[in-house]
């Protein structure tokens, strides 16, 4: 796990993967890679999907954005710096 991007870990208490997401993100950390939690205690697996409907799928997708844009801002890409 060592060397991997810096990782978003959504969990939903619901969902019966919500432990294993939970550890997964701290096995991350503990190899040295950078990783955030989300957790959404009353959803369900899947619930990111259902962002016209559940404001919480909203504020996970809007975590997810943000996280991305944290990442990629200020990167090289093709040998540039953006700006």
């Amino acid at each position: 796990l060592t060397g991997l991007p810096p990782a978003y870990v959504i969990t939903a208490g619901c969902d019966p993967l919500c432990d294993e997401g939970s550890a997964y993100a701290a096995k991350l950390r503990e190899a040295g890679t950078e990783a955030s939690e989300a957790y959404f205690p009353g959803m369900f697996h899947g619930f990111f999907g259902f962002g016209e409907l559940l404001a919480e799928a909203r504020e996970a997708q809007r975590g997810l954005g943000e996280a991305v844009a944290g990442t990629v801002s200020g990167r090289k890409i093709d040998g540039e710096t953006p700006g």
